[in-house]
């Protein structure tokens, strides 16, 4: 046996810190929400605005989000739809990239990590809202889309990290 020493598995001060186990607190599940929301309001310039300066906005979409609410017995209507929407974007949304987002590539810059997830849920997101129209107005839709959940996950994401971190599970 010789007396050097493998350094295999050992890892720094400093990366031992950043990938030990964060819990999921009342704070940081309230910093979540307020990224959440942050991240929706970053968005709305692009959502709304850029859809409206091309004579493309239009409401239906929405009113069809608020279907979810029939779960709970509720006629679909726009106010519904945008009430939807705002929870989903400030709380449930924030708290489920709160579990996943530690699985989530890439490993640096870990906000980046607010990107890929919202970017799995626009995959969704144009599965069920892609509009059957011209190859213009799909081709608006497919770019505004991506934009806005790109402008979402990082606002989510930077902002997590920065007021608390992005929690690392033990797996």
């Amino acid at each position: 046996m010789s007396s050097e020493q493998s350094n295999v598995g050992s890892v720094s001060t400093g990366e031992a810190a950043r990938t030990a186990e964060v819990p999921i607190t009342l704070r940081l599940i309230g910093i979540a929400m307020f990224s959440g929301f942050v991240g929706m309001v970053s968005m709305m310039p692009v959502l709304v605005g850029l859809p409206a300066l091309l004579d493309l906005f239009s409401t239906a979409p929405i009113v069809r989000f608020s279907s979810f609410g029939s779960f709970l017995g509720l006629e679909p209507s726009l106010a519904l739809g945008i009430a939807l929407f705002v929870v989903g974007g400030t709380l449930f949304l924030p708290v489920q990239f709160l579990v996943v987002g530690a699985y989530l590539p890439p490993e640096e810059p870990r906000y980046a990590r607010g990107v890929t997830y919202t970017l799995i849920y626009w995959i969704a997101f144009v599965m069920v809202f892609l509009p059957n129209a011209g190859a213009l107005a799909v081709g608006v839709f497919l770019l505004v889309s991506m934009l806005y959940h790109v402008f979402y996950g990082l606002a989510l994401g930077y902002l997590i990290d920065r007021w608390a971190e992005i929690p690392q599970h033990a797996v």
